[in-house]
């Protein structure tokens, strides 16, 4: 088993323990042996081999350690199943419902046998939830709407659990004698946020060889079906795959046609026909008129991308612009953008460390954005008000300063390229005010400002709020402006327009959180943010090391919004940003 696998298991203990009303200090050494280990980096089995052993790792004693062999041994934990088999099979499933919780579940358990989603959803439907203790007409209409969010995420999946299964399947079949080329498609290419079925291409002169290693190479959970061209099968989780294997020829025009959305597709057939032109998945040919639906003229194109926008009169568009928004008309313009890369980004702005609800040190933090070639990142962590994350009082930021101080001398003194801002992330209360004091401003070297708490007021209130903070002067970065967590929680309201055109006025930036579940800003609004001359901010948002490696979902979904490194202060060397931006901002706020 798996680090994830693993921690799922530690998650699902403390879940069920809250169902039982355990102690809440047994339920807790759960939930922090799992987020200790979804933050490793190495794998638990690697660790177990190491000299420390895994209770060398902080935090983990004798009998989760125990626990962790268990489940390396045999991939079975004894104790998660004997809770288990005291609930319904679908019981899990039905802790995943936003707004029910541990507590309510056992509520609805007891006293109307729902042991499932469904059973949950007819006892909702039969108003029979709102006659519980506690519960009522709206908290049943509210657990509605979020059984109904639950059934829509089951159809998809978040592009942070694809991709890395995509990138394994594709590693797989290039190392395979027989392939030429592999290449992932669909819209995990385009880096859409939630993604389907899972599309994967390759070439091949022995495609057989290749469907019969692909289904029998352990990857998948079942083969659906086989042939000598194409094999489909499931994912462990029930996700579907398929792997078609077309001729070199073709590789091509199979990645344009199984990459683009349908009506980038159906633009590019249009554009094809006005030329005398057949698209297809197989290449570009002449079109004759003579020729029927099965046949095909001379071939213009078809083993490489370029090649087919280029017979087409395009430039080659990348991947995450292939949704027909524009892009086609840009291609043929010459005025595609120059989108941001991962090479671009010189630093992460929004990380939290175990000074408030953080698993790593400062240094420890410091020492990982080395690692990924940064060279400087900021250190935010909660605000004193955000009691359920840890957060910090004004004492506690003095002593980070110390900290990050004297961390940047030893740097300066080791002549490294690289350095420690120290910024604060101030919730944003509903008057629009920021829970920061002038002692903590004038302390940290920029300031946060998110909301984490009243969502539930309309877009007209919300964007009012979150305006008259960026007014105050004092906040230089807005996090997670629209507040949604895919698949669990819609955004609040939000007029991201007037949003934009305020952080714009006021010079403050607006984030894209690159955490896989939040994505916010979404890539539509980020683009909108660009255009209303907005500067941008690509963040993890990170509370662990790993954490640290959802970089690239920010910069996928930025690329998917048109967006240029310019436009993001995290592209921007060390002097232009504190220098040539935080400070002169500070000085116009002062001097206002």
């Amino acid at each position: 088993m798996n680090n994830d696998q693993i921690a799922e298991a530690f998650e699902q203990i403390a879940q069920l323990l809250q169902v039982e009303d355990a102690n809440v200090f047994r339920i807790r050494s759960y939930e922090r042996a799992a987020e200790t280990i979804r933050g490793l980096g190495p794998e638990l089995s690697d660790i177990r081999e190491s000299e420390a052993g895994l209770q060398g790792i902080p935090g983990i004693g004798e009998a989760i350690a125990d626990k962790i062999e268990e489940l390396l041994d045999t991939g079975e934990l004894s104790f998660l199943q004997d809770l288990l088999d005291r609930y319904p099979p679908g019981f899990l499933e039905l802790l995943k419902i936003p707004g029910l919780g541990p507590k309510r579940a056992a509520l609805v358990f007891h006293e109307l046998g729902v042991g499932s989603v469904d059973q949950l959803e007819e006892a909702c439907v039969r108003e029979q939830v709102r006659e519980l203790k506690g519960m009522g007409a709206k908290s049943e209409q509210k657990l509605l709407q979020a059984i109904e969010s639950y059934w829509r995420g089951r159809e998809r999946a978040l592009l942070g659990a694809m991709l890395p299964q995509a990138e394994t399947i594709v590693e797989f079949l290039r190392e395979l004698p027989a392939v030429i080329s592999a290449d992932y498609a669909g819209s995990v290419r385009r880096g859409r946020e939630t993604v389907g079925d899972l599309d994967v291409l390759a070439t091949s002169d022995d495609p057989a060889a290749v469907c019969k290693a692909f289904g029998e190479g352990g990857l998948l959970a079942e083969v659906t079906s086989a042939g000598g061209t194409k094999v489909s099968g499931t994912l462990p989780g029930g996700r579907q795959v398929d792997l078609r294997v077309v001729a070199p020829e073709s590789y091509g025009a199979a990645l344009v046609y199984f990459t683009g959305s349908q009506q980038h597709n159906i633009r590019l057939r249009e554009r094809g026909q006005d030329r005398d032109l057949k698209v297809n998945e197989y290449g570009v040919f002449c079109a004759d008129e003579h020729d029927g639906d099965d046949q095909e003229g001379e071939r213009v194109a078809g083993d490489t991308e370029a090649g087919v926008y280029a017979a087409l009169d395009l430039a080659w568009i990348p991947p995450e612009l292939r949704e027909d928004r524009g892009e086609i008309q840009a291609a043929a313009a010459g005025e595609l953008p120059d989108l941001i890369e991962s090479s671009d980004i010189r630093c992460d702005l929004h990380i939290h460390t175990n000074w408030s609800d953080g698993r790593a040190s400062i240094a420890q933090v410091a020492e990982s954005a080395r690692e990924r070639g940064y060279t400087h990142l900021g250190i935010t962590d909660h605000s004193a008000s955000l009691h359920v994350a840890g957060g910090i009082s004004a004492d506690a930021v003095r002593a980070q300063r110390e900290e990050v101080d004297a961390l940047n001398s030893r740097y300066v003194e080791q002549d490294a390229d690289f350095r420690v801002l120290l910024g604060h992330e101030a919730d944003i209360t509903t008057d629009g005010a920021l829970d920061l004091t002038y002692e903590v401003f004038d302390t940290v070297d920029f300031v946060v400002g998110a909301i984490h708490q009243g969502m539930s007021a309309d877009a007209d209130r919300m964007t009012a709020r979150v305006v008259g903070a960026i007014e105050t002067g004092m906040v230089d970065l807005i996090a997670h402006p629209t507040g949604r967590v895919l698949q669990t929680r819609e955004a609040h309201g939000m007029h991201v327009s007037e949003l934009a055109g305020a952080a714009a006025q006021f010079d403050v930036a607006l984030e894209i959180s690159a955490t896989p579940d939040r994505l916010d800003l979404s890539d539509v609004h980020a683009r909108l943010a660009q255009e209303r001359g907005a500067k941008l901010s690509i963040n993890t948002d990170a509370h662990s090391i790993a954490s640290l490696d959802f970089m690239r979902f920010g910069v996928l979904t930025a690329r998917r919004g048109w967006i240029e490194a310019e436009t993001v202060i995290n592209t921007w060397p060390l002097e232009r940003l504190t220098t040539a931006w935080l400070q002169q901002r500070r000085g116009s706020s002062e001097s206002a």
